[in-house]
């Protein structure tokens, strides 16, 4: 189980909400094994769901049997800074910068960059990681695919300085159309995707399906789409669209789409079967593909 690890948290920046958990289990075997780095969710504004909701999908890992859990060398759930949330206030003349939470985009995207650099600096994993991400958490690890440095090496010269992307992304009851979505759900998301993005028009700009360049411009590895028919919260237009919009820019064995996950919205990641039998996939994958190599 998770709490059968070694487990540290470390800070990157100086907002209390600039941190990392880290479960180790083999962090000296940097070449031969992959990490794990989660992205909660939360509509980038509750500040109950943090770095600590990865340990149920952790148990699930490496309660498993399946041989993939052998290349794991470790685990890390990142904590970003915040946008408000109306049922949590906080008085900007009393509360210190440190802990005030009013984060905007794209400020939640630049605390997971830095936070992939000061984990790759610090265990030296380079891009030998999966990155995994929950509801806005998925919002998150396919927006770093949209805004890395293109892959052409005079640009990546230019735009130096920002995260290896990983081996593989899996996004699970992500949200990628931020407008779409919330005008399926009759305009009742606008709140939190207001606070968190500005006004609408400036929605599509931040959304993953949205995204108008290629993205095989700026990343080679897999993408893999994970959704629950029993979400209540994010519907499966969400995945199947992302899906698509990979699919024009992607080959076909770079992209995985799973439907097979158990539980609403949140069950998903607080059960976290369905995700961790998704990670060791992932796993399996990257072995073959690195023995087929």
């Amino acid at each position: 189980m998770a709490e059968s690890l070694q487990y540290s948290v470390l800070q990157y920046g100086s907002h209390e909400l600039q941190r990392v958990g880290v479960w180790g289990l083999d962090v000296d075997e940097i070449k031969a094994k992959y990490w794990i780095v989660y992205i909660h969710g939360g509509a980038w504004r509750d500040p109950r769901v943090t770095h600590e909701t990865f340990a149920p999908i952790i148990t699930r890992v490496i309660e498993s049997d399946d041989d993939s859990r052998s290349t794991i060398a470790g685990f890390a759930s990142i904590d970003y800074r915040l946008s408000p949330h109306p049922d949590f206030p906080q008085d900007p003349a009393t509360t210190s910068p440190e802990k005030l939470r009013i984060a905007k985009h794209p400020d939640h995207l630049d605390d997971v960059r830095a936070a992939l650099a000061f984990l790759q600096q610090r265990y030296g994993f380079g891009d030998r990681y999966v990155l995994v991400g929950h509801s806005a958490g998925g919002t998150l690890a396919y927006q770093l695919l949209a805004t890395a440095p293109l892959l052409d090496s005079k640009a990546r010269e230019k735009e130096g300085g920002k995260a290896e992307l990983p081996h593989a992304v899996f996004g699970f009851e992500g949200i990628y159309d931020l407008a779409g979505l919330n005008a399926r759900v009759g305009g009742s998301y606008a709140g939190f995707l207001t606070d968190a993005f500005g006004t609408p028009e400036n929605w599509d700009a931040a959304s993953p399906m949205k995204y108008t360049g290629r993205y095989a411009d700026r990343f080679t590895g897999l993408a893999v789409l994970g959704q629950s028919p029993d979400d209540e919260l994010v519907d499966e237009p969400e995945a199947d669209g992302m899906a698509e919009r990979l699919r024009g820019d992607l080959d076909a064995e770079k992209l995985l789409l799973v439907k097979d996950l158990e539980g609403t919205h949140d069950e998903t990641w607080q059960n976290g079967t369905g995700v961790a039998r998704t990670v060791l996939r992932i796993l399996t994958i990257l072995q073959d593909k690195e023995k087929g190599a």
